[in-house]
């Protein structure tokens, strides 16, 4: 009974500090709220109850936002199950052939620039969501345009009347539900046109309209029609209270498209040309996302997220020991939700729908006929990749974080790809092992896998029946949270301890972070392995043999051997013995030597009795190898706990 209470007391810590990552990391991908959530209780129910390592909890994770997002805007959300689901197979084909240990096979100067490059790429793009703007685009872009994005929240404040800020704090709400119904629309419509880039389909494709999904469709739109057109009442009433001000200009110009777009929406779907229509909801989705523009206050978003931050910050610095078991990013999320609704500010809030449920995509026919494989082949492989080696580098931190039982690697990549493939077929966000979540639970006093089990149960219940509570939170303040776990993900004390191992290992680490910022994530871990691979040649390549004479006509020798003495640097090695005079003393140097292969130590020996033969002497320095060898063995533990750090 002990055990079950301590878990059950656990899971609710984990459940609070899931439920806004699981928004926060939803909103960075670019996906509806519900697609974080839905992963979230997958991967406590499902993955919790299979898992290999018992203690982690799994669920979204910030490592893979740039992933999706790129999977998102290049193949649309409507492909993004598919690319989940294949992920998930090959999760699950490599744990059955017990691959598991492989995944961890990388380097950890690869991995820390992977993380640090994914926390730039975290920080850039939610530093613009988090004063209400849009990312910019590619990494370099969002970098390059934060100055930009300071400028906008650093805007003189309006001091708007009560009532006012109160009528557009409303209309935030109400068209912030339609833009979901909205782009729910277009999904479901998208799932039945053949894929191009950009997800946006020429209007002269013809195709034969989906019997059973049209007339739902049909019947939302004209649902959307009149909500639209009931808000045009609140429209007037606030161009009324501001006396026909610039912004209730635009207000009432960006209201009156969003209903012209709404009505020819609703004439495209009447009609057969699917082209046509999902077109003409592309067009709506962004007139309504204008109109939200015209109503929101990036200062006052701006302020939210601050207050957000350094909530966060206080909290984890001067908070009691006993209430520091309450999360901090829930603290300064519920903090900022009650400034935002306390003083009916004017920003964007979370878009989620009473029933998670309608949310649910599963794959269709259409789109697996029109499905680009080539390119979601890629993408599962990357997905599968980038979210085995989190999932069991988290997966170690654990084991090192408590005495229970040891993570079974193969078994936990499997239910990893089991979780994975349910995400998939519901058009869910993929998963991994968090560690945030994971060390809460242990810091909490998890016992059993129950924890985790638990925590799936408590965000299943809440959003299923406290779903309004949500749509209270301002997206500014959880795009705050993601900018702070961003920056902790960047870590710049682990390049530091880098250093210890040569700046080969700083260069591969910055080589890595450069390219996943100015390209892509795919593209930086393939330099960094590459360069990994060539340093590792390059070492095991590369030999420093000096040979130091006595100068004062004394017979000693002293040879100081650097880097790596193998058969491929025998030549050289031989060469250098040779200049040994015939009567010298001879002392060799290991100090500097990293490794030594049987080849180059049989050469020695056989030197050594020819030398000896003669006049001289040889001496080896077999003490300061097995220094070296200490000192690598103390610098490989001081690694494992800078990647618990890290992870």
């Amino acid at each position: 009974m002990s055990i079950f209470k301590s878990d059950l007391l656990a899971s609710i810590v984990v459940f609070l500090v899931a439920l806004p990552l699981c928004m926060g990391i939803a909103i960075a991908s670019g996906a509806p709220v519900a697609a974080g959530l839905i992963t979230g209780i997958i991967g406590g129910i499902i993955v919790g109850s299979l898992a290999g390592c018992p203690l982690q909890v799994s669920g979204p994770a910030a490592g893979l936002t740039v992933i999706v997002y790129e999977i998102i805007q290049t193949m649309g959300l409507e492909m993004l199950g598919l690319a989940v689901l294949l992920a998930g197979v090959i999760q699950i084909v490599a744990g059955l052939l017990r691959w598991g240990q492989w995944f961890r096979a990388v380097s950890p100067a690869v991995i820390q620039g992977m993380l640090a490059g994914i926390g730039f790429l975290i920080v850039a793009s939610q530093f613009h969501v988090m004063i209400d703007d849009k990312p910019k685009g590619s990494g370099a872009q969002n970098l390059a345009t934060i100055p930009q994005a300071i400028a906008k929240s650093f805007a003189l404040p309006e001091f708007a009347p009560t009532e006012v800020r109160r009528i557009r704090s409303k209309l935030l709400h109400e068209v912030g539900e339609l833009h979901r119904q909205q782009v729910n629309i277009h999904e479901r419509l998208a799932e039945h046109v053949p894929h191009l880039p950009g997800a946006i389909a020429p209007t002269d494709i013809e195709l034969e309209p989906p019997a059973v999904t049209m007339p739902q469709l049909v019947e939302q739109q004209q649902g959307l029609v009149e909500q639209m057109t009931g808000l045009m009442d609140e429209v007037d009433q606030l161009q009324k209270l501001t006396e026909g001000s610039k912004r209730s200009q635009r207000i009432v110009a960006a209201s009156t498209a969003a209903l012209s777009h709404s009505e020819a929406a609703l004439e495209g779907l009447e009609k057969d040309n699917l082209g046509k229509a999902l077109q003409l909801q592309t067009e709506n989705i962004m007139v309504l996302e204008d109109l939200l523009a015209s109503l929101k206050n990036h200062h006052l978003a701006a302020g939210l997220g601050m207050v957000t931050i350094l909530a966060i910050l206080l909290w984890q610095g001067f908070a009691p020991k006993k209430l520091q078991v309450i999360p901090a990013p829930l603290v300064a999320i519920v903090l900022a939700t009650i400034l935002a609704t306390v003083f009916v500010v004017p920003v964007l809030y979370v878009e989620i729908p009473n029933n998670l449920w309608e949310e649910v995509r599963v794959p269709n026919t259409d789109i697996l006929r029109y499905a680009p494989w080539a390119d979601l082949a890629k993408a599962a492989v990357l997905l599968a990749v980038v979210a085995s080696a989190e999932t069991l580098l988290c997966a170690t931190a654990v084991d090192q974080m408590q005495q229970g039982p040891r993570t079974a690697y193969d078994r936990e990549l499997f239910a990893q790809g089991i979780g994975n493939v349910l995400c998939g077929l519901v058009g869910a966000l993929p998963m991994t092992g968090v560690i945030v979540r994971s060390s809460a639970n242990i810091q909490a006093g998890g016992k059993t896998r129950l924890s985790a089990i638990f925590h799936g149960v408590w965000l299943l219940l809440f959003v299923s029946v406290l779903a309004f509570l949500l749509r209270l939170i301002p997206t500014s303040s959880l795009a705050a949270m993601l900018v702070y776990t961003g920056y902790k993900l960047i870590n710049v004390k682990s390049m530091v301890k880098l250093r210890q191992y040569g700046w080969g290992e700083v260069a591969i680490y910055a080589a890595t972070v450069g390219t996943i910022i100015f390209t892509d994530l795919l593209s930086g871990v393939l330099v960094g392995i590459a360069l990994s691979a060539g340093k590792l040649l390059y070492t095991f390549s590369h030999l420093e043999a000096k040979l130091s004479l006595s100068e004062n006509g004394e017979k000693d020798a002293v040879l100081k051997l650097k880097g790596s003495a193998t058969f491929i640097r025998l030549p050289k090695l031989a060469a250098v013995l040779e200049r040994v005079p015939e009567d010298a003393d001879l002392h060799v140097d290991f100090s500097h030597l990293d490794y030594i292969d049987h080849a180059c130590l049989e050469l020695l020996m056989n030197w050594a009795k020819q030398h000896e033969s003669g006049k001289g002497n040889l001496v080896m320095d077999w003490g300061s190898l097995h220094s070296r060898v200490d000192r690598m063995a103390r610098l490989n533990q001081d690694e494992a706990e800078q990647l618990e750090s890290v992870v």
